[in-house]
């Protein structure tokens, strides 16, 4: 049990800063950077239509700061991606349909990614409008605001509820193609700049 842990702890620092030169920064940064600034903006522009009134407003400020954040976890997917495709097709991809299976495992990595911010951001948007949506409730069965009353009942707003909940949802569904769509033609046309060619490690074969 003492090696373990001495194993786990006493790693040299030389090691780790030869493990991250292995990695291809060159290819991972450029797609990260493109999957989470193009979901982000398809993020963006779904709440506008969808999502709830109060985090609409500054649709840009919104975009570039909910984009930067997301941007290290999106550099984890390609990463994963890219380590995947270097233990099932080796440190050099010389083949056009390992290129290809490469690639699409970096778009499915970051359809995941774009697709859990898409999930909880929607999810944040029924929860805002249901919240509102019974505040409006409790104000029509107020005694001292009969002038409400005339605006709906628990049912109507029950059934409010329900309308909101399944555009969400419709709203996750249809944005799920669509970064999936986008996230393939950016990774696509990242590949085509670099010549048809996806690095996976910095290393290359000996001979």
């Amino acid at each position: 049990m003492s090696t373990l842990s001495i194993n786990a702890t006493t790693e040299p620092p030389s090691i780790l800063r030869g493990r991250l030169s292995l990695v291809p920064w060159l290819t991972v940064v450029p797609l990260a950077v493109v999957m989470a600034y193009a979901d982000g903006f398809w993020l963006v522009a779904l709440r506008g239509a969808v999502g709830s009134i109060e985090r609409t407003g500054q649709p840009f400020a919104s975009w570039l700061r909910e984009s930067t954040l997301t941007l290290p976890v999106f550099v984890l997917a390609v990463l994963g991606a890219l380590t995947l495709a270097a233990r099932w097709f080796g440190p050099e991809l010389r083949k056009a349909n390992t290129v290809m299976a490469t690639g699409l495992l970096v778009v499915a990595a970051g359809t995941l990614v774009g697709l859990a911010a898409l999930a909880a951001s929607s999810a944040y948007d029924y929860h805002l409008q249901a919240t509102q949506l019974q505040l409006m409730d409790s104000m029509q069965s107020m005694p001292s605001m009969p002038s409400m009353g005339s605006m709906g009942s628990t049912g109507s707003t029950e059934h409010q509820q329900q309308a909101s909940l399944g555009l969400q949802v419709r709203a996750v569904g249809y944005g799920s193609g669509i970064l999936l769509l986008t996230n393939l033609a950016l990774v696509s046309w990242v590949v085509a700049v670099r010549g048809g060619r996806l690095d996976v490690s910095t290393t290359r074969p000996q001979g």
